[in-house]
Protein backbone atom coordinates (compact mmCIF):
# COMPACT_ATOMS: atom_id res chain seq x y z
CA UNK A 1 0.00 0.00 0.00
CA UNK A 2 1.72 3.40 1.00
CA UNK A 3 4.92 4.89 2.66
CA UNK A 4 2.17 5.80 5.41
CA UNK A 5 3.17 6.92 8.74
CA UNK A 6 0.77 5.65 11.66
CA UNK A 7 1.43 8.42 14.27
CA UNK A 8 -0.10 6.93 17.71
CA UNK A 9 0.65 8.45 21.03
CA UNK A 10 -1.28 6.09 23.10
CA UNK A 11 0.75 2.99 22.59
CA UNK A 12 4.01 5.45 22.08
CA UNK A 13 4.65 3.07 19.03
CA UNK A 14 5.82 4.49 15.26
CA UNK A 15 3.98 2.45 12.92
CA UNK A 16 5.59 2.35 9.50
CA UNK A 17 3.47 0.87 7.10
CA UNK A 18 5.46 0.87 4.09
CA UNK A 19 3.21 -0.62 1.69
CA UNK A 20 4.46 0.72 -1.51
CA UNK A 21 7.16 3.54 -1.79
CA UNK A 22 8.71 3.77 1.16
CA UNK A 23 6.46 0.53 1.35
CA UNK A 24 8.00 -2.64 2.96
CA UNK A 25 5.89 -4.61 4.31
CA UNK A 26 3.62 -5.22 1.93
CA UNK A 27 1.33 -2.44 0.05
CA UNK A 28 1.16 1.31 -1.57
CA UNK A 29 2.73 4.87 -2.35
CA UNK A 30 0.26 8.03 -3.95
CA UNK A 31 1.34 10.40 -7.09
CA UNK A 32 0.16 13.85 -5.97
CA UNK A 33 0.49 17.31 -7.65
CA UNK A 34 2.07 20.00 -5.36
CA UNK A 35 -0.34 21.87 -3.34
CA UNK A 36 -0.87 25.90 -3.03
CA UNK A 37 -0.76 27.23 0.61
CA UNK A 38 -4.03 28.26 -0.50
CA UNK A 39 -5.47 24.95 -1.53
CA UNK A 40 -7.76 23.06 1.08
CA UNK A 41 -6.02 20.02 2.20
CA UNK A 42 -6.47 17.42 5.40
CA UNK A 43 -5.39 15.49 8.39
CA UNK A 44 -7.41 12.45 9.12
CA UNK A 45 -6.93 11.45 12.71
CA UNK A 46 -8.41 8.60 15.43
CA UNK A 47 -9.77 9.95 18.70
CA UNK A 48 -10.92 7.21 20.99
CA UNK A 49 -11.61 5.49 17.96
CA UNK A 50 -13.42 7.23 16.20
CA UNK A 51 -11.65 8.37 12.66
CA UNK A 52 -12.24 12.19 11.86
CA UNK A 53 -10.80 14.48 9.37
CA UNK A 54 -10.59 18.39 9.66
CA UNK A 55 -8.61 20.81 7.51
CA UNK A 56 -5.57 22.16 7.45
CA UNK A 57 -6.61 25.47 8.70
CA UNK A 58 -8.83 24.24 11.33
CA UNK A 59 -12.02 25.54 10.08
CA UNK A 60 -13.42 22.18 9.27
CA UNK A 61 -14.02 19.08 11.00
CA UNK A 62 -15.65 15.96 10.07
CA UNK A 63 -16.94 12.93 11.80
CA UNK A 64 -16.46 9.95 9.22
CA UNK A 65 -16.61 6.52 11.14
CA UNK A 66 -16.78 4.66 14.27
CA UNK A 67 -14.77 1.77 15.43
CA UNK A 68 -11.77 2.78 13.03
CA UNK A 69 -9.15 0.08 13.00
CA UNK A 70 -7.85 0.14 9.64
CA UNK A 71 -4.31 0.81 8.53
CA UNK A 72 -3.02 2.32 5.32
CA UNK A 73 -5.17 4.75 5.08
CA UNK A 74 -5.55 6.74 1.42
CA UNK A 75 -7.85 9.04 -0.07
CA UNK A 76 -9.18 9.84 -3.37
CA UNK A 77 -11.47 12.77 -2.51
CA UNK A 78 -14.45 10.37 -3.39
CA UNK A 79 -13.31 7.48 -1.17
CA UNK A 80 -11.15 6.67 1.75
CA UNK A 81 -8.84 3.00 1.31
CA UNK A 82 -7.33 1.20 3.74
CA UNK A 83 -6.86 -2.71 4.77
CA UNK A 84 -7.44 -4.48 8.22
CA UNK A 85 -4.57 -7.01 9.43
CA UNK A 86 -4.79 -10.47 8.29
CA UNK A 87 -7.95 -9.84 5.27
CA UNK A 88 -7.98 -10.20 1.81
CA UNK A 89 -9.12 -7.16 0.18
CA UNK A 90 -8.92 -3.31 0.57
CA UNK A 91 -11.63 -1.57 2.45
CA UNK A 92 -13.55 1.65 0.83
CA UNK A 93 -15.25 4.11 2.60
CA UNK A 94 -17.50 6.73 0.88
CA UNK A 95 -16.90 10.40 1.59
CA UNK A 96 -19.56 11.56 0.02
CA UNK A 97 -22.18 9.44 0.93
CA UNK A 98 -23.53 9.83 4.28
CA UNK A 99 -23.61 7.56 6.72
CA UNK A 100 -21.65 5.21 4.18
CA UNK A 101 -20.51 1.75 5.11
CA UNK A 102 -17.44 0.43 4.73
CA UNK A 103 -16.71 -2.08 1.68
CA UNK A 104 -14.26 -5.04 0.34
CA UNK A 105 -13.06 -3.65 -2.76
CA UNK A 106 -11.17 -6.51 -4.52
CA UNK A 107 -12.84 -8.16 -1.29
CA UNK A 108 -11.98 -12.04 -2.61
CA UNK A 109 -8.58 -11.68 -3.95
CA UNK A 110 -5.53 -12.04 -1.44
CA UNK A 111 -4.03 -8.90 -2.06
CA UNK A 112 0.04 -8.73 -1.24
CA UNK A 113 0.75 -4.69 -1.77
CA UNK A 114 -0.86 -2.07 -3.10
CA UNK A 115 -0.62 1.58 -4.75
CA UNK A 116 -2.15 4.82 -6.05
CA UNK A 117 -0.59 6.39 -8.93
CA UNK A 118 -2.76 9.24 -10.37
CA UNK A 119 -6.26 7.85 -11.41
CA UNK A 120 -5.68 4.61 -10.87
CA UNK A 121 -5.05 2.09 -8.07
CA UNK A 122 -2.06 -0.79 -8.73
CA UNK A 123 -2.33 -4.27 -6.73
CA UNK A 124 -0.33 -7.33 -6.30
CA UNK A 125 -2.14 -10.75 -5.21
CA UNK A 126 -0.75 -14.06 -3.94
CA UNK A 127 -0.62 -15.92 -7.71
CA UNK A 128 1.81 -13.22 -8.90
CA UNK A 129 -0.25 -10.72 -11.05
CA UNK A 130 -0.14 -7.46 -11.31
CA UNK A 131 -3.43 -5.24 -11.88
CA UNK A 132 -4.79 -1.82 -11.82
CA UNK A 133 -8.19 -0.17 -12.23
CA UNK A 134 -9.90 3.39 -11.66
CA UNK A 135 -9.42 3.99 -7.88
CA UNK A 136 -13.18 5.49 -8.04
CA UNK A 137 -14.89 2.32 -10.08
CA UNK A 138 -18.13 1.38 -8.55
CA UNK A 139 -16.57 -1.98 -8.13
CA UNK A 140 -13.50 -4.29 -9.47
CA UNK A 141 -14.72 -5.30 -12.96
CA UNK A 142 -12.68 -2.54 -14.84
CA UNK A 143 -9.31 -4.71 -13.70
CA UNK A 144 -6.39 -4.31 -16.97
CA UNK A 145 -3.46 -6.99 -16.35
CA UNK A 146 -0.56 -5.56 -16.10
CA UNK A 147 1.99 -8.21 -15.60
CA UNK A 148 1.50 -11.97 -14.87
CA UNK A 149 5.21 -12.72 -13.44
CA UNK A 150 5.37 -10.93 -10.47
CA UNK A 151 7.45 -12.85 -7.49
CA UNK A 152 5.26 -13.43 -4.92
CA UNK A 153 8.40 -13.34 -2.48
CA UNK A 154 9.42 -9.83 -3.18
CA UNK A 155 6.43 -8.04 -3.32
CA UNK A 156 7.37 -4.44 -3.25
CA UNK A 157 7.05 -2.24 -7.13
CA UNK A 158 6.93 1.21 -8.21
CA UNK A 159 5.00 3.12 -10.85
CA UNK A 160 7.32 5.86 -12.11
CA UNK A 161 6.66 7.91 -15.45
CA UNK A 162 4.74 5.49 -17.28
CA UNK A 163 6.35 2.09 -16.23
CA UNK A 164 5.56 -0.18 -13.76
CA UNK A 165 9.10 -1.03 -11.73
CA UNK A 166 9.05 -4.51 -9.96
CA UNK A 167 10.69 -7.61 -8.95
CA UNK A 168 9.75 -10.58 -11.29
CA UNK A 169 10.38 -14.12 -12.17
CA UNK A 170 12.36 -14.71 -15.89
CA UNK A 171 10.89 -18.16 -17.04
CA UNK A 172 8.87 -18.73 -13.70
CA UNK A 173 12.09 -19.40 -12.13
CA UNK A 174 15.14 -16.65 -12.11
CA UNK A 175 14.94 -13.91 -9.95
CA UNK A 176 14.49 -10.80 -11.75
CA UNK A 177 13.95 -6.68 -11.55
CA UNK A 178 11.64 -5.73 -14.71
CA UNK A 179 9.36 -3.17 -15.83
CA UNK A 180 6.46 -2.68 -17.84
CA UNK A 181 4.11 0.00 -19.17
CA UNK A 182 1.72 0.52 -16.94
CA UNK A 183 -1.44 -0.11 -18.80
CA UNK A 184 0.59 -4.03 -19.45
CA UNK A 185 1.18 -3.13 -23.25
CA UNK A 186 4.36 -3.87 -25.03
CA UNK A 187 7.00 -5.80 -23.64
CA UNK A 188 8.82 -6.40 -20.10
CA UNK A 189 12.25 -4.80 -19.89
CA UNK A 190 14.97 -6.99 -17.88
CA UNK A 191 17.01 -4.78 -15.88
CA UNK A 192 18.87 -7.06 -13.86
CA UNK A 193 18.79 -10.34 -11.79
CA UNK A 194 17.77 -10.34 -8.25
CA UNK A 195 15.28 -8.85 -6.68
CA UNK A 196 14.46 -5.47 -4.75
CA UNK A 197 13.57 -6.37 -1.07
CA UNK A 198 12.37 -2.87 0.28
CA UNK A 199 9.91 -0.65 -1.30
CA UNK A 200 12.93 2.74 -0.68
CA UNK A 201 15.63 0.61 -2.97
CA UNK A 202 13.62 2.70 -5.51
CA UNK A 203 14.61 5.97 -5.75
CA UNK A 204 13.93 8.41 -8.68
CA UNK A 205 15.54 12.05 -8.66
CA UNK A 206 15.77 13.74 -12.22
CA UNK A 207 15.67 11.71 -15.21
CA UNK A 208 16.91 9.18 -13.92
CA UNK A 209 15.31 6.00 -11.32
CA UNK A 210 17.72 4.71 -9.18
CA UNK A 211 17.76 0.48 -8.13
CA UNK A 212 19.47 -0.93 -5.37
CA UNK A 213 19.10 -4.83 -6.07
CA UNK A 214 20.06 -7.54 -4.06
CA UNK A 215 22.13 -10.18 -6.53
CA UNK A 216 21.55 -12.84 -4.14
CA UNK A 217 18.17 -12.16 -2.70
CA UNK A 218 17.03 -15.37 -1.40
CA UNK A 219 20.02 -15.71 1.27
CA UNK A 220 18.10 -14.50 4.56
CA UNK A 221 20.44 -15.47 6.57
CA UNK A 222 24.36 -14.06 6.16
CA UNK A 223 24.99 -10.85 5.54
CA UNK A 224 27.07 -11.26 1.44
CA UNK A 225 28.37 -8.43 -0.73
CA UNK A 226 25.71 -8.54 -2.84
CA UNK A 227 23.58 -5.29 -3.08
CA UNK A 228 24.20 -3.29 -6.74
CA UNK A 229 23.09 -0.05 -7.95
CA UNK A 230 21.82 0.56 -11.37
CA UNK A 231 20.52 3.77 -13.04
CA UNK A 232 18.45 3.84 -16.04
CA UNK A 233 16.79 6.84 -18.10
CA UNK A 234 12.83 6.94 -16.47
CA UNK A 235 12.00 7.41 -19.96
CA UNK A 236 14.15 4.22 -21.03
CA UNK A 237 17.26 3.09 -21.81
CA UNK A 238 19.95 0.40 -20.91
CA UNK A 239 20.38 -0.18 -17.25
CA UNK A 240 23.81 0.88 -15.84
CA UNK A 241 25.40 -1.07 -12.77
CA UNK A 242 27.53 1.72 -10.78
CA UNK A 243 29.48 -1.08 -8.61
CA UNK A 244 29.07 -4.48 -10.06
CA UNK A 245 32.47 -5.28 -9.64
CA UNK A 246 32.35 -3.44 -5.75
CA UNK A 247 28.87 -4.48 -4.66
CA UNK A 248 27.69 -3.53 -1.12
CA UNK A 249 27.50 -5.58 1.84
CA UNK A 250 23.56 -6.81 2.36
CA UNK A 251 23.67 -4.91 6.20
CA UNK A 252 25.47 -1.74 4.67
CA UNK A 253 22.66 -1.21 2.27
CA UNK A 254 19.40 -2.56 4.32
CA UNK A 255 21.47 0.32 7.16
CA UNK A 256 20.75 2.80 4.52
CA UNK A 257 18.63 5.48 2.82
CA UNK A 258 19.23 7.55 -0.32
CA UNK A 259 19.33 11.60 -0.23
CA UNK A 260 18.86 13.18 -3.53
CA UNK A 261 22.41 12.54 -5.55
CA UNK A 262 23.78 9.27 -3.10
CA UNK A 263 23.13 6.35 -1.89
CA UNK A 264 24.03 6.60 1.90
CA UNK A 265 25.11 3.24 3.42
CA UNK A 266 26.71 2.26 6.50
CA UNK A 267 29.96 0.00 6.20
CA UNK A 268 30.61 -1.88 8.89
CA UNK A 269 27.41 -2.29 10.53
CA UNK A 270 26.43 -5.13 12.53
CA UNK A 271 23.49 -6.81 13.85
CA UNK A 272 22.22 -6.44 17.42
CA UNK A 273 23.33 -9.05 20.42
CA UNK A 274 19.31 -10.56 19.58
CA UNK A 275 20.70 -10.86 15.76
CA UNK A 276 17.20 -9.04 15.24
CA UNK A 277 18.06 -4.98 14.33
CA UNK A 278 20.96 -3.02 12.78
CA UNK A 279 23.28 -1.51 15.56
CA UNK A 280 23.91 1.46 14.44
CA UNK A 281 26.64 2.08 17.03
CA UNK A 282 28.88 0.12 14.99
CA UNK A 283 30.01 1.31 11.05
CA UNK A 284 30.66 4.43 9.44
CA UNK A 285 28.67 6.46 6.96
CA UNK A 286 29.60 6.33 3.07
CA UNK A 287 28.06 8.30 0.05
CA UNK A 288 27.94 6.41 -3.56
CA UNK A 289 26.88 8.45 -6.49
CA UNK A 290 25.08 6.61 -9.56
CA UNK A 291 28.60 6.12 -11.36
CA UNK A 292 29.88 4.25 -8.44
CA UNK A 293 31.99 6.82 -6.85
CA UNK A 294 32.25 6.51 -3.44
CA UNK A 295 33.00 8.91 -0.24
CA UNK A 296 33.00 8.86 3.43
CA UNK A 297 30.97 10.91 5.04
CA UNK A 298 31.17 10.18 8.44
CA UNK A 299 33.31 8.59 11.33
CA UNK A 300 30.05 7.25 12.95
CA UNK A 301 27.08 5.28 11.24
CA UNK A 302 24.44 8.12 9.77
CA UNK A 303 20.78 7.84 10.90
CA UNK A 304 18.69 9.71 8.62
CA UNK A 305 20.26 12.48 5.81
CA UNK A 306 18.83 14.94 4.01
CA UNK A 307 20.06 16.91 0.81
CA UNK A 308 19.52 20.61 0.69
CA UNK A 309 21.33 21.78 -2.43
CA UNK A 310 23.23 19.66 -5.04
CA UNK A 311 26.26 19.92 -3.31
CA UNK A 312 24.88 20.66 0.66
CA UNK A 313 24.10 17.75 3.20
CA UNK A 314 22.25 17.45 6.65
CA UNK A 315 22.60 14.26 8.40
CA UNK A 316 22.27 12.89 12.22
CA UNK A 317 24.99 9.75 13.23
CA UNK A 318 24.61 7.14 15.69
CA UNK A 319 25.73 9.66 18.78
CA UNK A 320 22.89 11.93 18.05
CA UNK A 321 24.64 14.33 16.62
CA UNK A 322 23.62 16.72 13.79
CA UNK A 323 26.13 17.73 10.87
CA UNK A 324 25.72 20.15 7.51
CA UNK A 325 28.30 19.19 4.71
CA UNK A 326 29.45 20.24 1.90
CA UNK A 327 30.60 18.49 -1.48
CA UNK A 328 33.44 20.24 -3.46
CA UNK A 329 36.01 19.16 -5.69
CA UNK A 330 35.58 15.36 -4.84
CA UNK A 331 35.85 16.31 -1.13
CA UNK A 332 33.58 16.52 2.12
CA UNK A 333 33.93 19.65 4.46
CA UNK A 334 31.43 19.17 7.99
CA UNK A 335 30.18 21.77 10.17
CA UNK A 336 28.20 20.65 13.52
CA UNK A 337 25.01 22.28 14.43
CA UNK A 338 24.00 22.88 18.26
CA UNK A 339 21.42 19.98 18.85
CA UNK A 340 21.74 16.72 20.78
CA UNK A 341 20.03 13.79 21.04
CA UNK A 342 18.99 14.05 16.86
CA UNK A 343 16.91 11.30 15.85
CA UNK A 344 15.63 12.06 12.13
CA UNK A 345 15.32 14.67 9.51
CA UNK A 346 13.07 15.29 6.92
CA UNK A 347 13.28 17.65 3.47
CA UNK A 348 10.32 18.63 2.16
CA UNK A 349 9.83 20.72 -0.96
CA UNK A 350 6.14 23.02 -0.73
CA UNK A 351 6.15 24.58 -4.35
CA UNK A 352 9.61 25.95 -4.71
CA UNK A 353 10.13 26.02 -0.89
CA UNK A 354 12.66 23.93 0.82
CA UNK A 355 12.07 23.12 4.37
CA UNK A 356 14.37 20.79 6.64
CA UNK A 357 13.26 19.77 10.02
CA UNK A 358 15.61 18.25 12.43
CA UNK A 359 14.10 16.01 15.48
CA UNK A 360 15.62 15.46 18.53
CA UNK A 361 13.90 13.26 21.20
CA UNK A 362 11.66 15.93 22.46
CA UNK A 363 11.42 18.71 20.35
CA UNK A 364 11.68 19.48 16.51
CA UNK A 365 13.77 22.58 14.47
CA UNK A 366 13.53 24.09 11.46
CA UNK A 367 16.57 24.89 9.67
CA UNK A 368 16.85 28.24 8.18
CA UNK A 369 18.80 29.71 5.37
CA UNK A 370 21.76 31.08 7.22
CA UNK A 371 21.72 27.31 9.33
CA UNK A 372 20.29 29.02 12.52
CA UNK A 373 17.28 27.01 14.47
CA UNK A 374 13.68 27.97 15.21
CA UNK A 375 12.39 25.28 17.78
CA UNK A 376 9.29 23.84 17.58
CA UNK A 377 8.54 22.99 21.45
CA UNK A 378 6.49 19.69 21.49
CA UNK A 379 7.00 18.44 18.14
CA UNK A 380 8.34 14.69 18.31
CA UNK A 381 9.32 12.43 15.33
CA UNK A 382 7.58 9.64 16.21
CA UNK A 383 4.39 11.28 16.51
CA UNK A 384 4.76 14.10 13.41
CA UNK A 385 4.05 13.86 10.25
CA UNK A 386 5.24 16.87 7.12
CA UNK A 387 5.31 15.63 3.61
CA UNK A 388 5.52 17.51 0.28
CA UNK A 389 2.33 18.12 -0.65
CA UNK A 390 0.93 19.96 2.13
CA UNK A 391 2.45 22.70 3.78
CA UNK A 392 3.14 23.11 7.51
CA UNK A 393 3.78 20.00 10.37
CA UNK A 394 0.79 18.04 11.90
CA UNK A 395 2.11 16.93 15.65
CA UNK A 396 0.37 15.35 18.21
CA UNK A 397 0.75 17.78 21.20
CA UNK A 398 1.77 15.87 24.47
CA UNK A 399 2.76 19.22 26.06
CA UNK A 400 -1.29 20.16 25.26
CA UNK A 401 -3.22 16.43 26.15
CA UNK A 402 -2.40 14.93 22.85
CA UNK A 403 -4.40 17.35 20.98
CA UNK A 404 -3.44 17.58 16.97
CA UNK A 405 -1.59 20.60 16.41
CA UNK A 406 0.05 22.31 12.84
CA UNK A 407 3.12 24.17 13.09
CA UNK A 408 3.26 26.69 9.79
CA UNK A 409 6.50 25.46 7.86
CA UNK A 410 8.73 27.79 9.22
CA UNK A 411 7.85 27.59 12.47
CA UNK A 412 6.75 30.83 13.77
CA UNK A 413 2.61 30.07 14.31
CA UNK A 414 1.00 27.21 15.29
CA UNK A 415 -2.73 25.71 15.58
CA UNK A 416 -5.06 23.78 17.64
CA UNK A 417 -6.84 21.44 15.54
CA UNK A 418 -8.71 19.03 17.44
CA UNK A 419 -11.12 19.43 19.77
CA UNK A 420 -9.59 16.50 21.86
CA UNK A 421 -6.82 14.01 22.69
CA UNK A 422 -5.94 12.34 19.48
CA UNK A 423 -5.09 8.80 19.55
CA UNK A 424 -3.25 8.99 15.59
CA UNK A 425 -2.43 10.35 12.98
CA UNK A 426 -3.47 8.35 10.05
CA UNK A 427 -3.21 10.79 6.92
CA UNK A 428 -2.15 14.42 5.68
CA UNK A 429 -3.41 14.50 2.25
CA UNK A 430 -4.51 17.23 -0.16
CA UNK A 431 -7.54 15.06 -0.56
Amino acid sequence: MKALQLISRKTGVLLLVLLAVLGTFGVGGQAHSAAADSAKSYVYYVSDQVLYRVSTDGSETQKITENYDGNGLESTGKYLYFYYDNAMGIQRLSLSEPDALITSFLGDRNILYYLFDGPYLYFLDDTGHIYRTLSDADDDSQLTLVADNADVNFKTFTVLNGRVYYNALKNNTTNWVASKSRDGSGVIQWIAGGAIPKGRFYHSYGNNINLMIDTIPNEQEYSLNSMVLYSLPLTGGVPKAANAKNPLESNAATGGTWSDHYFLFNKGIKVDAKGEDLDYNTGKGFLMDKNGKIMQLSQNSVISISEIASNKLVYSDSKGKAFISTLANGKITSKALPLSNVKDIRTVKNGTALTTVLFTTTDAYVLNADSTLTKLAGAESDYSVIIDEVPGLYYINGLDNDYLYRYSTDGKTKTKLSTGPVSFIALVSTN
